[in-house]
């Protein structure tokens, strides 16, 4: 069995990020994930986490 990193878990907790403007966001797994995300894209976006 592999450690399963970086897949998305199923349930739990997600960090979705979005913009204001047309830049597409997505959801992540970890904070961190979603902060570098939005940094590659530019940043200014808003990381809210989620209960799924």
């Amino acid at each position: 069995m592999g450690c399963n990193c970086g897949s998305k878990r199923r349930g739990g907790t997600v960090f979705v990020l979005t913009y204001e403007d047309s830049r597409q966001g997505g959801e992540f797994a970890s904070k961190t994930d979603a902060e570098i995300a939005d940094v590659r894209r530019g940043g200014g976006g808003v990381i809210r986490q989620v209960q799924k």
